[in-house]
């Protein structure tokens, strides 16, 4: 299956804040590029994404929580995934896992199994 096709299999759904008496949670699940390896803390993508939420007023309830770890891969998001989804409880997982698998010449295959299995863990 191709990664565009494992996107867009993924249902989504329009979370309407206001319906919830706690905050929802948009949890990222990555590896350096989500960690702000290399970068000041606040000044990497996700710490961006949560500041742009939070200048927003329709947005600003959301919670963002960074469960990125530097050198991660699939194998080892998948691995902690159960955990943190039961821990966060997020309504919307982004996962950007793979560059890892890659870079230590990891099977492709089992890179997309992983990918599979953590979006239907979230779902």
């Amino acid at each position: 299956m191709a990664m565009p096709a494992l996107l867009a299999a993924l249902p989504w759904q329009a979370v309407d804040a206001a319906d919830t008496t706690e905050s929802p949670v948009l949890m990222v699940l990555g590896d350096s590029l989500s960690a702000e390896y290399g970068l000041s803390r606040g000044e990497g993508w996700v710490a961006l994404l949560e500041k742009r939420l939070a200048d927003d007023a329709a947005l600003s309830r959301w919670k963002v929580v960074n469960a990125s770890i530097s050198g991660d891969t699939t194998s080892g998001g998948r691995a902690r995934l159960p955990q943190l989804l039961k821990q966060h409880q997020p309504q919307i997982v982004v996962l950007e896992l793979g560059a890892n698998d890659a870079l230590r010449g990891l099977s492709l295959q089992q890179t997309r199994t992983n990918l599979a299995a953590m979006v239907s863990a979230a779902q």
